[in-house]
């Protein structure tokens, strides 16, 4: 028996100071989870728009040996990131074609994170190449 009002007195005392301590407590914990959710939604829309931007590199490189084919590589881009991006919003996308490569830029945004991405796919011609060796005319 003794023991028993010996823990309840103990109880007793503890309790201001944890419900003290927990408030200072909670609030970092709740911070430190917003600042990880944060940070998980940013790599994942960073994954999203880099393979979108390498997707699209991928596909123009392909379409410029094509002499029959044409591709909107913009709309590409934008019908691969619609409704994927969770947390950036605001979306650009700037597609260059020369004679070498295809560079594919996009940029996304919102309020202080911004991100930009930078995607090179180069135009391979094997056929050129071994025309220069005489393996095909």
């Amino acid at each position: 028996m003794e023991y028993i009002r010996e823990t309840e007195k103990n109880k007793k005392g503890l309790k201001g100071s944890t419900v003290v301590e927990m408030s200072y407590i909670i609030p970092l914990f709740l911070g430190l989870f917003v600042l990880i959710l944060h940070a998980v939604f940013y790599y994942h829309d960073k994954a999203i728009l880099n393979g979108a931007a390498s997707e699209t590199a991928i596909l123009g490189a392909q379409a410029a040996r094509r002499a029959d084919t044409e591709y909107d590589l913009e709309a590409f881009f934008r019908d691969r990131t619609k409704s994927r991006l969770i947390y950036l919003t605001d979306i650009s996308v700037t597609v260059r074609e020369s004679e070498d490569a295809v560079e594919v830029s996009a940029a996304a945004s919102r309020s202080i994170m911004k991100l930009d991405i930078i995607q090179k796919a180069e135009i391979v011609r094997p056929e050129k190449a071994l025309r220069r060796m005489g393996v095909i005319q």
